[in-house]
């Protein structure tokens, strides 16, 4: 029976994030009747662009703080959801950058949050979604978008090749996100230059939303003198597990769930950044 109700869980996981990329294609296509890709061009200004992948060289280390509301995997993690004062305490915690989850379905987000982060800190803004079409790419460049997650995982090699080029034409950066040897073999075969690009290891599988720090650890390694940025992504819960990734050789860690959690983000942060000073 225990076997059973975990396969079930499995399977109803993986079915999650196909729904998740249905329903992406579903609202995707309203937007683009209510406001055309010619029109959602037109009306992007040409913000101030901040960099993610320069903090990389200015610091041994980086966080990349996040803001969201929800998750499936943990619930509604903030009642009182302000991004605009959670970024705030971020900066003053001394992050380098800041995530926005911006899918609004499962996560409660929205993509306006990106104006409002950008507009409260000075820091770079990555806008973390599933990102599977060029109008989002320009929607969130619209919004202030400094950088884009594309997760290698939901896409072709051809599509992400097509979304890369796009997002770095557009003067953007990339966090590339991946989940294991296999697609990091992928990643390296089709990346089409090493500039503008971070590379994400996330430790939750998207499958199972199971967390896995053994395999992150391993494959930081395994990217160990490569001339991209190295960031640990997910499940980072305590000071041993940034201190783990950080002598992997990760060049930094995107960090939620933790910071969202606790009574002072900014604290929070500071600690954890002083741990690697010291570590």
């Amino acid at each position: 029976m225990l076997q059973k109700d975990l396969s079930q869980t499995l399977k109803s996981r993986r079915q999650m994030l196909n729904e998740i990329i249905e329903y992406k294609k579903f609202l995707i296509g309203i937007k683009k009747n209510r406001v055309p890709l010619d029109l959602l061009k037109d009306s992007i200004s040409n913000l101030t662009l901040r960099s993610i992948t320069s903090q990389t060289q200015k610091k041994s280390f980086i966080i990349i703080a996040e803001t969201k509301k929800a998750s499936p995997s943990a619930g509604v993690l903030k009642k009182r959801y302000n991004p605009g004062s959670l970024a705030i305490s971020y900066e003053k915690g001394g992050a380098s950058a800041i995530s926005v989850l911006t899918e609004d379905k499962y996560f409660l987000g929205s993509v306006k949050h990106l104006t409002i982060v950008k507009q409260s800190t000075h820091l770079p803004v990555l806008a973390k979604d599933f990102f599977i079409d060029e109008y989002q790419v320009y929607e969130a460049k619209k919004y202030g978008a400094d950088c884009i997650l594309l997760i290698l995982r939901i896409l072709s090699d051809e599509q992400f090749i097509s979304l890369f080029n796009l997002v770095t034409g557009l003067g953007l950066e990339v966090l590339c996100e991946i989940h294991n040897e296999k697609e990091m073999e992928r990643f390296f075969n089709i990346v089409p230059n090493q500039h503008n690009v971070l590379l994400g290891i996330n430790s939750r599988d998207l499958d199972t939303l199971s967390i896995n720090h053994n395999s992150t650890i391993r494959l930081i390694s395994m990217a160990k003198g490569v001339k991209i940025p190295v960031i640990a992504e997910s499940g980072i819960k305590n000071k041993n597990d940034l201190l783990a990734v950080y002598k992997a050789g990760a060049k930094g860690a995107l960090i939620g769930e933790y910071l969202l959690r606790s009574k002072s983000p900014a604290m929070a942060l500071k600690k954890l950044l002083q741990e690697i000073e010291n570590g």
